[in-house]
């Protein structure tokens, strides 16, 4: 099974810690952060597709083409034009079988996405005090997904997507939507499989977001208390 990883921003919100180096690669506890989010991966994960974007060598030059026996293959996205986009620059690598889709800013856990791996379409979230942050979550009374907004102004929820999913190759037969930033989402592929089949939910165990600089000495004492 292959794991697309979204590694292309230019990680603003921790200048200056992201002025030489690409948001993954900014090290926590002696290790970039991108290093425990893969350490989180399924066993089932043979391989990583990696897009990469700004100051992208140095995840090239960190990780290789080989991590701990997952072959790594780079696909560098020039213009961010959002996650759908990038997605679907990596589509020759994944019409054949589901894969795994997650941002390289957010270490979440393994237990909960092996839990995933069931369904052909699985959406990961977690509760957030800032949900206008994020894509926010509305559910079925059977848990799976009812509705998806991005960054609504006003959320219906505090329960927002991880950036996280399991996907299916179907996801490129639903036609893309541009926004009037010029960026196209993820969720609005989702919307559209949404009509045809259900997307199951699952809450995740634990979810490490760093967005700015003063997150680092709180985010590597809480790694180290979770033993990671």
């Amino acid at each position: 099974m292959k794991a697309l990883v979204l590694a292309a921003g230019d990680g603003k919100r921790l200048r200056p810690l992201t002025e030489d180096r690409p948001k993954p690669m900014i090290f926590l506890n002696g290790k970039p952060l991108l290093e425990y989010i893969l350490n989180e991966l399924p066993d089932a994960i043979t391989d990583l597709i990696i897009i990469v974007g700004y100051k992208g060598e140095k995840i090239r030059e960190y990780f290789g083409t080989n991590w701990k026996g997952k072959t790594i293959t780079y696909i560098e996205q020039k213009e961010r034009l959002g996650t759908a986009h990038a997605v679907h620059m990596a589509k020759e690598y994944l019409l054949h079988e589901k894969f795994f889709l997650l941002n390289a800013d957010d270490v979440g856990d393994k237990s909960s996405f092996e839990k995933g791996l069931q369904y052909d379409y699985c959406l990961f979230v977690n509760e957030h005090e800032d949900p206008t942050r994020f894509g926010v979550v509305e559910l079925n009374e059977d848990g799976t997904l009812k509705k998806i907004t991005e960054k609504p102004e006003h959320p219906a929820t505090n329960l927002v997507s991880t950036g996280t999913m399991v996907l299916s190759p179907g996801i490129f037969d639903i036609p893309l939507v541009r926004h009037p930033n010029g960026e196209h989402y993820i969720v609005d592929s989702l919307s559209g499989i949404q009509k045809l089949q259900p997307i199951q939910v699952i809450r995740q165990k634990s979810w490490i977001t760093v967005t700015f600089p003063e997150d680092i000495e709180k985010t590597e004492a809480l790694l180290r208390e979770m033993g990671k």
